[in-house]
């Protein structure tokens, strides 16, 4: 699975661990894992998690990433989620045998947000915090600001802020001042 910055890949992972008893992988779990030190839980799990593969890779951990792939896909009814920020043909390795296996699996696209989904994000951030703001407020920001995850969250936290510290209440006029922060 690939997508943007904080467009909810790392909460998809923690769900599905949840519901299929995954483990997540780091560095030093797939080195265990690989020197078989971990092979109690590769026999007894099989589900696994690689969050930020591109950033693993990025420190040169090709061959420890080909090699668990390989181990995973010989055992039969064995998952690996891999998240990257960047599609599978843009991970930063030289190894094509690696490049063609992430490849050939099941790739999904997360998207930029369209203005609903960027005003339900900015409406959950504020409504956890117990600021309630109307919907044509929210209409106002999500037609002036950047499609991605990571600005509404950074817009929404700006409005909990500046409404905290100023003690204001949400107008348009608040609004504006925040968008021009």
């Amino acid at each position: 699975m690939y997508g943007p910055t904080k467009c909810g890949k790392t909460t998809i992972c923690k769900i599905w661990q949840k519901k299929s008893k995954a483990i997540f992988l780091d560095k030093k779990k797939i080195e265990k894992f690989l020197n078989n030190t971990y092979k109690n839980h590769f026999n007894t799990h099989n589900n696994w998690i690689l969050d930020n593969a591109d950033l693993f890779l990025k420190k040169k951990n090709d061959e420890k990433l080909l090699n668990l792939i390989n181990i995973i896909k010989e055992k039969k009814k064995s998952f690996l989620l891999m998240t990257s920020n960047v599609p599978p043909r843009q991970l930063p390795t030289k190894i094509n045998d690696l490049l063609s296996r992430v490849s050939d699996s099941l790739v999904v696209q997360v998207h930029e947000p369209d203005n609903l989904l960027l005003a339900n994000i900015i409406r959950k951030y504020l409504e956890e915090r117990e600021i309630n703001i109307e919907k044509k407020k929210i209409d106002y920001l999500t037609n002036r600001i950047e499609r991605s995850y990571k600005f509404a969250i950074k817009i929404a936290k700006k409005i909990d802020s500046e409404s905290l510290e100023s003690h204001s209440n949400i107008s348009f006029s608040f609004l504006k001042r925040i968008l021009e922060i």
